[in-house]
């Protein structure tokens, strides 16, 4: 048995003693019985294509409610539609932490709302772990600021900052790389990307010689391809959400641009090669970050893929084929979150749950390429990741630097 499941049992098994222990908490959102959660995204718009996000980790929380909770509590959780708009955002979070009155607040895709919510969430001192990217959401590190992290915001999971690291060292362990592009949104999150992997990468003595706007909601990236062209540039790096990238993908190989292409996490990356719709647009062409320890669909996965089929709906779940990328993306965001309650213990407070939080130091989740640690100074646990990609022939592998498969 793994040291993660018998961290899970212990809980399980304490859960008896903790129901003999005593009376209510008086920590809002917590009872004897239970711990209320608050779980935002896009669950309606266009943005809901991210809503993976969040049923990962309400599969996760149902998983541990179904082995008795943590010390005899389970997990209450509110659902709140976001459309990844910052005034919708807003009014969800406002209601959980005022009418729901939940413990946290969590997952919550979309930098742009978690940036709106976060001051509110401050205010009132309401724990937040998600997945949105703005490296200026949880800490310091790579967001322009100084100092201690925000108390109540934290990462179990890598922020921007990080994850565009790992993109300029990728596509600088190329052999001879020495011209780079960058297309990017003109919004925080892209430049929380590619802002690290620029800096990155002329810190190796290469140049980024072309970094251009692809702006949301563009159908077509002719221009942008055709300047990245005359460069000649060795790579391109795309901080895009999923629509653009593929947009950008698919005018690469019209124009034979023939350079790899990074793409950022705002994309699932099974689903821009199924978009993508040709082969020879993407196979050797095309990588992105991997978060996860091995392919998604592996044996080392496989514990992870039965945890999000047997606890989410049929609704919840992909119309065909199994849960992609962002639900397992999810899943270990909610691992972490329930880690901290592991460690808080019983007597549960926003104190308590914050120090044990910070207690995580090289945590293995079972699921994630990198192990989690949070400490006082540093509030994002993840700092470094794998790449996927497809080979010739339309394989996924799954790379440790450029040509160097994980197996």
């Amino acid at each position: 048995m793994s040291t993660f499941r018998r961290k899970i049992l212990t809980v399980a098994l304490a859960a008896s003693v903790a129901l003999i222990s005593g009376t209510a908490a008086a920590e809002r959102g917590v009872t004897d019985t239970s711990i209320k959660i608050g779980n935002i995204g896009p669950f309606s718009g266009k943005a809901a294509m991210f809503n993976p996000l969040n049923y990962g980790s309400i599969a996760y929380m149902r998983y541990i409610n179904d082995m008795g909770g943590v010390y005899g509590r389970k997990f209450d959780i509110v659902l709140g539609d976001t459309a990844c708009a910052q005034a919708k955002g807003i009014a969800a979070a406002k209601k959980m932490v005022y009418d729901e009155k939940v413990f946290m607040i969590t997952v919550n895709p979309c930098s742009g709302v978690a940036m709106a919510v976060k001051p509110t969430l401050v205010k009132e001192g309401v724990p937040w772990s998600g997945v949105s990217a703005n490296p200026k959401i949880t800490g310091s590190i790579g967001s322009g600021g100084t100092g201690m992290p925000p108390k109540y915001m934290f990462h179990v999971t890598p922020n921007g900052y990080f994850s565009g690291m790992t993109m300029g060292k990728f596509i600088m362990t190329k052999p001879n790389t020495k011209k780079i592009a960058i297309v990017a949104h003109t919004n925080d999150w892209a430049r929380g990307y590619c802002d690290p992997a620029k800096d990155y990468i002329e810190s190796q003595g290469a140049e980024v010689v072309l970094d251009t706007a692809m702006e949301r909601g563009s159908t077509d990236a002719t221009a942008q391809v055709l300047k990245i062209k005359s460069q000649g540039v060795d790579g391109v790096l795309g901080c895009l959400y999923q629509p653009e990238l593929v947009v950008l993908l698919k005018a690469a190989h019209k124009y034979k641009l023939n350079t790899p292409i990074i793409g950022a996490l705002g994309a699932d990356f099974g689903q821009v090669v199924q978009q993508v719709g040709n082969p020879d647009a993407v196979n050797g062409v095309f990588f992105q970050g991997h978060l996860y320890k091995d392919k998604i669909g592996s044996p080392a996965l496989e514990w992870g893929r039965q945890i999000l089929v047997k606890y989410l709906t049929k609704d919840e779940l992909p119309k065909t084929g199994d849960p992609t990328h962002f639900y397992y993306f999810g899943l270990f965001n909610g691992i972490g979150v329930v880690e901290g309650f592991r460690r808080a213990g019983r007597d549960l407070t926003r104190d308590t749950y914050i120090q044990a939080i910070e207690t995580l130091r090289d945590f293995d989740n079972n699921i994630s390429a990198g192990r989690v640690t949070i400490t006082p100074e540093q509030h994002v646990g993840i700092s470094d990741m794998y790449f996927n990609g497809l080979d010739s022939d339309g394989n996924e592998v799954i790379f440790k630097g450029w040509g160097q498969p994980l197996h």
